[in-house]
């Protein structure tokens, strides 16, 4: 079975006007890769000038803050004053408030002292627990803390 081949004056009036569409205006440049030579030339579509109305124009990514670090390899770079103060060169006096004692056994803020060992403890269930060490094991607590008592 033979299909009958349509002429040029036998197309009906709407392949005409889809033929037309088609074809990309004759203000843009057609170049010879974007159309093919035997085929009706297909438009290009430019995607920069389409509206996004999903997207906000009004909309800035907000600035990332910097932590010390990068703070600091910045300061290194930069050529300052010696006057100029940064943190690096930032020097502040010692605290007027009393240093914080911690507990040697569970490492929280310690309210007391124990007179026996001078280990400090949290709380009275810590001293039940400090009764019971030894003398090694107090000496060992108190390396740690650095007030070990050296007997010869």
């Amino acid at each position: 079975m033979s299909f009958p081949s349509k002429s040029s004056s036998s197309r009906t009036k709407a392949e005409s006007v889809d033929s037309r569409e088609a074809t990309p205006p004759s203000s843009t440049s057609s170049s010879s890769a974007a159309t093919p030579a035997d085929g009706p030339a297909v438009p290009i579509l430019n995607l920069v000038a389409v509206s996004r109305p999903f997207k906000n124009h009004r909309y800035s990514v907000a600035k990332k803050s910097k932590n010390l670090k990068q703070i600091l390899a910045q300061e290194k770079t930069i050529d300052v004053p010696l006057d100029m103060p940064t943190y690096s060169n930032i020097e502040a006096p010692p605290s007027l408030m009393p240093q914080k004692k911690y507990c040697d056994i569970t490492g929280l803020e310690a309210k007391y002292t124990d007179p026996k060992t001078s280990l400090r403890y949290h709380s009275a269930q810590v001293y039940q627990h400090i009764k019971l060490l030894g003398v090694t094991q107090v000496q060992e607590h108190l390396a740690g803390r650095g007030a070990a008592v050296v007997l010869r």
